[in-house]
């Protein structure tokens, strides 16, 4: 019985780690979202909305801002970057996970290939009254990365993560009433 107990704790752990590494695998491109400022404004007058990139990086920026429209439309709304009734920032903020990377960018060719980066990649939707300047809604959505450089992201699985996490964000802001 004890040399069985003792065999049961190693395949139970490489079970174990078998079953965590197929979780990471289908929640690959889980992206987490959330609002943080809700509903001061007068929704029922915003019928367009321009978009303002503000530092998205740029194998990302076409297909994120597009990704949003397609979500943000869903409530109603018609993008027009010339008059619009709301401007919408799309702000990417990086931020390191280990403290000895720092001052490391993740996009930057000379980063040690076997060097591992871990940091949260965030985009934060802001939203104000284009008169005004006065906030109406804010959200964010975010990921927890852990790569090596050069790791290639594949846009055909990200484009329905970005969409999903977008919509998740946008819940709370409310549809243009027909």
């Amino acid at each position: 019985m004890r040399r069985f107990h003792l065999l049961s704790r190693p395949v139970a752990a490489v079970l174990s780690l078998i079953m965590l590494a197929g979780c990471a695998q289908q929640d690959f491109m889980q992206i987490g979202a959330g609002t943080t400022l809700c509903c001061p404004g007068d929704y029922e007058s915003y019928e367009s909305y321009g978009v303002v990139n503000d530092n998205l990086p740029g194998f990302l920026a076409d297909y994120v801002i597009a990704e949003f429209d397609a979500a943000f439309q869903e409530k109603g709304l018609v993008r027009n970057d010339r008059l619009n009734d709301i401007e919408v920032t799309l702000q990417y903020n990086h931020i390191n996970l280990n403290p000895d990377q720092e001052d490391v960018d993740p996009f930057d060719e000379q980063i040690q290939p076997e060097e591992r980066l871990r940091y949260v990649a965030q985009i934060e939707i802001l939203m104000h009254e284009s008169d005004t300047g006065e906030a109406v809604w804010s959200g964010q959505i975010n990921r927890i990365h852990s790569v090596l450089p050069g790791s290639y992201m594949h846009e055909e699985r990200a484009r329905p993560a970005f969409r999903a996490a977008f919509m998740e964000a946008l819940q709370s802001y409310p549809p243009l009433s027909p």
